[in-house]
């Protein structure tokens, strides 16, 4: 038996954890709500403080909280309407994020990866969710 062999026979031989998409579930939904849930009481002197129209503001609590219940929710139904409200929760996640980079910490690439791996590794979790749904 060659090393080759042994490597992929020890792979088949690991289990498979079908649950495992629960820790990132989880941990995205997590932390996106709670982002939506500091914003409130929703005032207008903290959306001028990041320099968006209050209306946005307000889209963006409520946004916030809905993705992460739409992860957690979505997960728990194993059917095609599961899928599409994970694959929502998920665009919802992704574009919220891509939001606050581009509003909020816009800087050349290179800078933009070093300074906010945290806000990048949110946006590719939730691209994750939009592009594979239930199936992750």
């Amino acid at each position: 038996m060659t090393t080759l062999d042994m490597i992929k026979q020890t792979g088949r031989s690991l289990p498979d954890l079908a649950g495992a998409h629960w820790l990132l579930r989880v941990t995205l939904a997590a932390f996106i709500a709670y982002q939506g849930y500091i914003k409130f009481p929703l005032l207008v002197g903290d959306a001028e403080g990041f320099g968006v129209p209050y209306f946005l503001w307000i889209l963006a609590a409520l946004g916030e909280i809905g993705a992460g219940v739409a992860l957690i929710a979505g997960g728990f139904m194993r059917s095609w309407i599961g899928d599409i409200i994970t694959r929502a929760g998920g665009a919802a996640l992704a574009l919220i994020v891509a939001s606050v980079i581009v509003v909020v910490y816009w800087a050349p690439l290179m800078d933009l990866f070093i300074g906010n791996q945290f806000h990048i590794l949110l946006l590719i979790g939730g691209l994750y969710f939009a592009l594979r749904g239930n199936a992750a």
